[in-house]
């Protein structure tokens, strides 16, 4: 497959934006979410000015309680390039978003453990990607923790017939090459495994985990 793709997500800080820029991340994302990593689409303007004009794709992730009508209007205030729902990605929400949103939507699984065995059927198939995410007290997204890689690997590979996956959930330097070797998914997404402190990426663990992943790929 093609080289696999980087994202750092939860950003926060524009400094951190410009250096997810200089590593050649494919994609950089804010939460609006909730948690720890929260924003307003004013704070995550500043913080993406930090990519200046390069080519890194804006992604925005969104939870259940935000209506389609607040994501669509943020999406369109910081010119989004991704919105990521962190909900069941129903057709008839994907369908309201498309008909103004001419972007990608991706929707995130929770995998908890190796329970995860497929696409569950509320997941709209026109879904541009599926961001598979370790589900702990169940949420999904910024835990930290990983999933049994080699126990969904079938499913995985399932899924990519269909769908780009990208893989989340406890990525972190010392384990994105094995990662990869065990999933090939088609983008890496990190966030607390980057970090200092939430919220707070480290420049050194970032440029660490990016070239974890292409030495990987170099072998």
């Amino acid at each position: 497959m093609d080289e696999t793709e980087l994202k750092f997500c939860g950003l926060t800080r524009a400094e951190d934006a410009r250096a997810a820029a200089e590593l050649d991340a494919a994609y950089a994302g804010v939460v609006f979410a909730g948690g720890p990593r929260k924003l307003d689409a004013a704070r995550a303007e500043a913080v993406f000015a930090g990519l200046g004009g390069c080519g890194v794709r804006r992604v925005g992730v969104f939870g259940p309680a935000q209506e389609v009508p607040e994501i669509l209007a943020t999406s369109r205030a910081i010119g989004l390039d991704v919105i990521q729902l962190h909900d069941s990605g129903t057709a008839d929400r994907t369908l309201l978003l498309r008909q103004e949103f001419f972007g990608e939507i991706w929707v995130v699984l929770g995998v908890s453990g190796s329970s995860f065995q497929g696409v569950p059927p509320n997941v709209d198939p026109s879904m541009d990607a599926l961001v598979l995410d370790t589900a702990v007290g169940g949420r999904s997204g910024g835990t930290g923790v990983t999933f049994d890689w080699v126990a969904v690997a079938p499913a995985v590979a399932a899924l990519k017939t269909k769908h780009r996956v990208v893989l989340a959930g406890g990525l972190r330097p010392g384990n994105v090459r094995e990662a990869v070797r065990t999933l090939a998914p088609h983008v890496v997404d990190v966030s607390s495994g980057v970090e200092s402190a939430p919220g707070i990426k480290d420049p050194t663990l970032m440029r660490a985990f990016a070239t974890a992943l292409r030495s990987r790929e170099e072998r």
